[in-house]
């Protein structure tokens, strides 16, 4: 008696083959840019925001930031202000500031993410005085790269950003307002 070229095993392990085949292709067509923005009105003028908008030092009081293997290059504030970074959970990457004006920075974060994959973030904090208070306007947008197993990350980074950009502006407020906060120059 002959055994069946299609047995158990064979078929557990093609049905696996298939279906890791179908989730990578589908992992193609999945979004790989995003686009997020937040806003808060904070009771300060915009000037006594800028110190902790024009350089990484200033962003690291008020957002979230790796703990180890940071490295700072450029000037102290202002366009080609850097840090960089070589971490176990966020892998590396840098955040450079491109430039700075009285009421707007702009800036980007390039991570080496899974395979090798670079993913860039591209983004601007606006600041419009409203008399002595200033509406804070920060958008992001980026691109995961074109690993098919980003895309699916893809699917949810919009809502978790634009979590992640409530949570720090907010944080900047507090921030900014507390008594016992000095600006930092």
């Amino acid at each position: 008696m002959k055994g069946s070229l299609f047995g158990p095993g064979t078929i557990v392990l093609g049905s696996g083959a298939v279906l890791l085949t179908l989730v990578l292709l589908v992992g193609f067509f999945l979004p790989t840019q995003w686009s997020v923005s937040a806003e808060v009105r904070i009771e300060v003028s915009s000037d006594a925001l800028l110190p902790y908008l024009d350089s990484p030092e200033g962003w690291a009081r008020w957002t979230a930031w790796p703990d180890s293997g940071l490295t700072r290059s450029g000037p102290a504030r202002g366009s080609g202000a850097s840090i960089s970074w070589e971490d176990r959970e966020l892998g590396a990457g840098s955040f450079t500031i491109g430039e700075v004006a009285e009421t707007s920075v702009v800036y980007s974060v390039v991570v080496d993410g899974a395979a090798n994959t670079l993913m860039t973030t591209n983004g601007a904090i606006e600041l419009e005085p409203l008399g002595s208070a200033t509406l804070i306007r920060w958008t992001e947008s980026g691109d995961l790269g074109r690993n098919p197993l980003m895309g699916f990350w893809g699917l949810t980074m919009e809502s978790a950003q634009a979590r992640e950009l409530q949570k720090s502006l907010d944080q900047l407020a507090e921030l900014v307002v507390s008594s016992d906060s000095l600006p930092i120059r």
